[in-house]
């Protein structure tokens, strides 16, 4: 018997204006209940996670220097590229990196993506409404 994986379709959802992000800036946007930041520099536009996979620090508040995204709190750098935490950080897991466009005015971020791979894991329902 052979399994086969159904084709990966993204499924680009706008989240913010373009104009709400200017060049070099970061913005906090929810997708589906997910917080994620975004980060523009020139025509380029990047989509990750919210907060720092280390410390939880609100990544929105943090800075690009050399295609890496710099965590406020404490300095460890992502690559904007694969989401690889830098030398010195071993037990701190990549940085959760989407899929991100501009379309005519808007900012649109690959919702299937963030479902697969969602900023703070698998979330799992609890439901205690037998109790």
């Amino acid at each position: 018997m052979t399994t086969t994986t159904p084709p990966y379709r993204p499924r680009f959802v706008a989240v913010a204006r373009r104009d709400a992000l200017r060049d070099g800036g970061f913005l906090r946007v929810m997708l589906e209940s997910h917080a994620l930041v975004l980060a523009r520099r020139g025509d380029a536009v990047y989509a990750f996670q919210g907060t720092c996979p280390h410390e939880k620090a609100d990544l929105s508040h943090g800075r690009i220097e050399d295609d890496r995204l710099i965590c406020p709190r404490h300095l460890a750098s992502f690559s904007l590229s694969d989401g690889a935490v830098s030398a010195g950080w071993k037990n701190v897991p990549a940085l959760k990196l989407y899929p991100a466009r501009i379309q005519d005015d808007d900012i649109a971020v690959d919702a299937t993506a963030v479902e697969s791979n969602p900023p703070g894991g698998s979330r799992k329902i609890w439901d205690l409404s037998n109790r």
